[in-house]
């Protein structure tokens, strides 16, 4: 444990039981994961066919022929649908753009639930797919992690969408290059903070420690996504990981604005941040 985190764990007055839960929730899970090779990606010659086949049909009978053929869905706007293979920083990956909320939510419920609606499912936005014999990504249009644009200081609240779609695909495709690259995908803090810190600058060519403090919660608003991934730990615990989170979101703001940082692919700066992990960051 860094000098840094003996200090939070002081300032919040972590005891023994809760300073081996802090230990145990920063440590880099990344720090001897090696490559993996080259991945199988024969998943993709299906997602070429369903992609000629929305050319000739529409992308709304191909979900529901290919895709999600036991449950398919009533699109309420179909014509808002998009299916892509893209060329992400980890490889390509399909991705289907859903931009009507109704649509994005039945999609997801219908082939993530098997057509069971769960109760949280207003608060997400996006959700990964990983079978034994397909990958795929769906996206909404959703204001990201629920945080207007008038909380971001931003004037337009439908282009603010947009760019929340963007942001998510950024997020999603760090959690698949870290799968892919290390074999490694988790939601915790660490993951979280580099898949913002992507998908922001994506999204937006820019990254901003505020916004971030703001989709977790830590700054007070709409936002609350730290609880769902510290709601395991304890209160003391908690405050010391979102202290943590803060000093983190500016000591990245801080390093994408150097050149260094500028030099590097994306894939390099995913690559520095994983080896880093949380106590490299700050």
């Amino acid at each position: 444990m860094t000098d840094k985190l003996k200090e939070l764990s002081d300032e919040y007055h972590l005891n023994d039981e809760e300073r081996s839960v802090f230990r145990e929730y920063t440590e880099n899970r990344f720090a001897d994961a090696e490559e993996l090779g080259n991945p199988d990606v024969h998943f993709l010659d299906l997602w070429d066919r369903i992609l000629l086949y929305s050319d000739m049909v529409g992308v709304d009978r191909a979900i529901n022929d290919k895709v999600c053929a036991k449950r398919p869905v009533d699109f309420r706007s179909p014509q808002t649908l998009k299916l892509e293979i893209y060329d992400s920083v980890a490889g390509k990956i399909p991705i289907i753009y859903v931009r009507d909320t109704a649509d994005f939510e039945q999609l997801v419920t219908n082939i993530v639930y098997r057509g069971i609606r769960p109760e949280k499912i207003s608060t997400t936005g996006a959700s990964f797919i990983s079978g034994k014999t397909t990958r795929f990504i769906i996206l909404s249009a959703k204001p990201y992690s629920n945080v207007p644009a008038a909380e971001l200081g931003l004037p337009d609240e439908a282009e603010w969408k947009e760019k929340s779609l963007i942001l998510r695909r950024g997020h999603e495709c760090t959690h698949f290059f870290t799968k892919q690259t290390y074999g490694i995908s988790n939601n915790i803090l660490h993951d979280e903070i580099m898949a913002d810190f992507i998908g922001m600058i994506e999204a937006f060519g820019y990254y901003k420690a505020e916004w971030f403090l703001r989709f977790m919660g830590i700054i007070e608003g709409s936002g609350n996504r730290l609880g769902y991934y510290t709601k395991s730990l304890p209160v003391n615990v908690r405050n010391a990981v979102s202290k943590l989170a803060e000093l983190c979101a500016y000591k990245l703001e801080k390093w994408s604005l150097t050149d260094s940082f500028q030099a590097m692919t994306v894939g390099e700066r995913i690559k520095y941040m994983c080896k880093a992990g949380i106590e490299g960051i700050l």
